[in-house]
C-alpha cells in the first residue's frame, strides 16, 4: 500500500487533472492525502466535487511546501510515501512500476523516474535522469537528479530525514537540501521510463527572479564545496574541476568558471558541453541571460529525436493519458 502526498496552494486550474491522473492509476492500493495549504481560490470546491473513498482531504494555514509534505506524512497510514504536485500529471502505470521495482530492490530508499515537460501545446522536452545511485550522487554536486514530484520513498527513510521542512527561503529547493544532507545515508535510483508529466506554467522568469534562484542554489551547495568533491560526491579530480566550473557558470560568477575549466587542459575535449558553454559566452549578455533556465540542451535533443520511436511513444502515451483524464467522471 502507498500513501500519496499531494499538497496544493491556489492551483484550481490544474488540481482536478492531477487528482484524476492518480485515480486512473493501474495500481489501486493507495490513499491520496490532499493538503490544501491555505488556498484562496476554488481549490476546495474542485476537490470536494471528486468522490473517491481513497481521497483524504485536509486544510491548514499556508506554510509552504516542505511543511505541507510533513503534514501529509504525519497523516499517512502506509510504509511507502509517494509525492505528487497539484499541477502535474502522473502516467497511469507510474505507481505500479514504482511499487514493483522497490519491492524487488529493497536496498533502494528513494525512487523516481524520467519525466516529460509539457504545456498547452504538448510535450516540450524530455528529461532523462541518471539511473544508478553513483551517477545520481555525482550529479547532486550541481542539481537534484531526482524528480521530486514523482518520488517514491520508504517511510522509515523519511524518519531519518527528520521531515521535509527546511528554511523558508530554501522551500522551492527543499528536496535538494534534504538529498544533499543525507546523500551518504540514502540509496537512490531512477526508473529509465517517462512516468511523470511536469507542467511548465511559465516560459520565462524575470532576470531578478532567475538571479535569486541562482543565488539560493549557490548558497545551498556552499557547505559541500568547502570540502573536496571527491569525498562529498565521489567525483574524480577531473570531474571535480568540471563541476566547480559548472557551479560558477550556472549559479555564481561565470568568469570564475573558466578558472577551473582551463585546468582541464587537453582533457577539455572530453567535455563538449563545456566547449559549447564557453562559446555561448560570446553572445550578447542580455541574450545569454535569457538562455538560463530554458533547458536548451533538453529541447534541442528532443527536437533532434522527435521522430524517433522513443520520443514518439512518449508523445503517444501523453496524449492517451490526457484523453483518459478528459473522459474520467
Amino acid at each position: 500500500m502507498i500513501s500519496i502526498i499531494l499538497p496544493t496552494y491556489n492551483c484550481d486550474a490544474f488540481i482536478g487533472t492531477a487528482i484524476k491522473s492518480i485515480l486512473l492509476q493501474s495500481f489501486k492500493k493507495y490513499e491520496l492525502i490532499i493538503i490544501n495549504d491555505g488556498s484562496t481560490d476554488d481549490t476546495k470546491s474542485i476537490i470536494k466535487n471528486i468522490n473517491d473513498s481513497r481521497i483524504k482531504y485536509f486544510e491548514k494555514e499556508h506554510s509552504g511546501l516542505g511543511e505541507s509534505i510533513d503534514f501529509g506524512i504525519h497523516k499517512s497510514n502506509y510504509d511507502l510515501i509517494a509525492r505528487m504536485d497539484a499541477d502535474d500529471i502522473a502516467h497511469p502505470d507510474r505507481l505500479k512500476k514504482q511499487y514493483y521495482f522497490i519491492s524487488l530492490h529493497k536496498d533502494i530508499d528513494v525512487l523516481s523516474n524520467w519525466y516529460a515537460a509539457f504545456n498547452n501545446s504538448g510535450i516540450r522536452y524530455i528529461v532523462k535522469r541518471s539511473v544508478n545511485h553513483l551517477e545520481i550522487l555525482k550529479n547532486f554536486s550541481l542539481y537534484s537528479d531526482v524528480c521530486h514530484p514523482s518520488v517514491l520513498i520508504k517511510k522509515k527513510s523519511i524518519e531519518d530525514l527528520n521531515g521535509f521542512k527546511v528554511e523558508f527561503r530554501y522551500d522551492p529547493f527543499g528536496d535538494y537540501v534534504i538529498w544533499l544532507r543525507l546523500k551518504s545515508r540514502l540509496k537512490f535510483h531512477n526508473i529509465p521510463e517517462v512516468l511523470h508529466y511536469y507542467r511548465t506554467r511559465s516560459d520565462s522568469l524575470s532576470n531578478e527572479a532567475l538571479a535569486n534562484r541562482r543565488n539560493i542554489i549557490y548558497e545551498i551547495q556552499k557547505p559541500y564545496y568547502e570540502n573536496t568533491l571527491t569525498g562529498e560526491f565521489q567525483l574524480s579530480a577531473i570531474e571535480e574541476l568540471a563541476a566547480r566550473g559548472w557551479r560558477e557558470y550556472l549559479y555564481g560568477d561565470v568568469n570564475k568558471s573558466f578558472y577551473y575549466w582551463r585546468k582541464l587542459n587537453i582533457r577539455l575535449i572530453q567535455y563538449p558541453s563545456i566547449i559549447a558553454a564557453t562559446a555561448a559566452r560570446l553572445l550578447p549578455k542580455k541574450f545569454f541571460q535569457k538562455l538560463y533556465g530554458k533547458r536548451i540542451p533538453d529541447r534541442v535533443k528532443y527536437l533532434m529525436k522527435y521522430f524517433s520511436s522513443f520520443e514518439q511513444s512518449v508523445i503517444k502515451e501523453f496524449r492517451k493519458t490526457l484523453n483518459e483524464i478528459e473522459c474520467f467522471h
